[in-house]
């Protein structure tokens, strides 16, 4: 079967089995297990494939077919151009999360205090942090035990991160943060069911927030304000106005909110 033949064959399994963008979604697969390029591919269309690497693909395309998200079925994703190591012990990254980067990058103080990133999974935020500034100190702090092995795992070529494994900021690392940033689970309970089938084979512990999606980020702002941090969040599109007046009320004056890429609230970035 040449490279060609198989993309074919696939469109319409991925199309009979909901796949969103199947073409593009073969074309990726295949990429991977070539250890190439889609461009490369488009110049290979002949190319017979292997039986090694058939047996290789198929496993991979009937993930996917099941719904098991790309990512989980190829162990990577990319995030601020750099792929790192995932797996279903973490979210995937997305683009949401970009945004408060790049709003946070320009607003930290090499030199200054340590900054902690809470719910940090696969650590993308610390681990594209610490790249950008080599010297700050930057802890990476998770509840779960599996999400920080693959953090560290990513984490390999930025030695000096530091992880922490604790439940939000109960037992903190550090006396005092210039920032603390957070992807905490924000997500209605009531919310989940309705997600697509890929988002909800991600980790429930990192996707539900409660019964209005603010349990732990309710119980974070007074941790952070004690350490007196600065704050950036990743929110649910509704929840800007129930938190504005809690963070007021804890002494944070300059409130700033994103948007996303459909033009929602998503990113709240406050500091005193």
């Amino acid at each position: 079967m040449t490279i060609l033949e198989l993309i074919q064959a696939t469109v319409p399994y991925f199309t009979k089995n909901q796949v969103d963008s199947p073409r593009l979604t073969i074309e990726l697969i295949l990429a991977h297990v070539l250890q190439t390029t889609r461009m490369k591919i488009y110049l290979e269309f002949d190319r017979i494939l292997s039986p090694q690497e058939l047996d290789t693909l198929r496993p991979l395309v009937k993930k996917r077919a099941d719904g098991v998200p790309l990512e989980y079925t190829l162990g990577v994703a990319s995030f601020a151009g750099r792929n790192f190591k995932v797996s279903p012990d973490v979210l995937i990254p997305r683009p949401e999360t970009e945004i408060l980067l790049q709003a946070v990058l320009p607003l930290i103080q090499e030199k200054g205090l340590p900054l902690l990133d809470l719910g940090t999974g696969s650590g993308i935020l610390a681990i594209s942090i610490a790249h950008h500034y080599p010297t700050l100190e930057v802890w990476g702090c998770d509840t779960s035990e599996k999400a920080l092995a693959i953090a560290q795992i990513n984490g390999e070529s930025a030695p000096s991160i530091h992880w922490h494994l604790g439940n939000l900021l109960d037992s903190p690392p550090v006396t005092q943060a210039q920032w603390v940033l957070a992807n905490l689970p924000y997500i209605p309970t009531a919310v989940i069911p309705t997600l697509s089938r890929e988002v909800q084979q991600e980790p429930l512990l990192a996707l539900d927030g409660g019964p209005d999606g603010l349990d732990l980020i309710r119980k974070l702002i007074p941790q952070a304000q004690a350490l007196k941090a600065n704050l950036a969040l990743e929110i649910w599109h509704d929840q800007a106005p129930l938190l504005l007046p809690l963070l007021q009320e804890s002494g944070y004056s300059q409130i700033q909110i994103l948007q996303d890429l459909r033009q929602m609230d998503r990113i709240l970035i406050a500091q005193f």
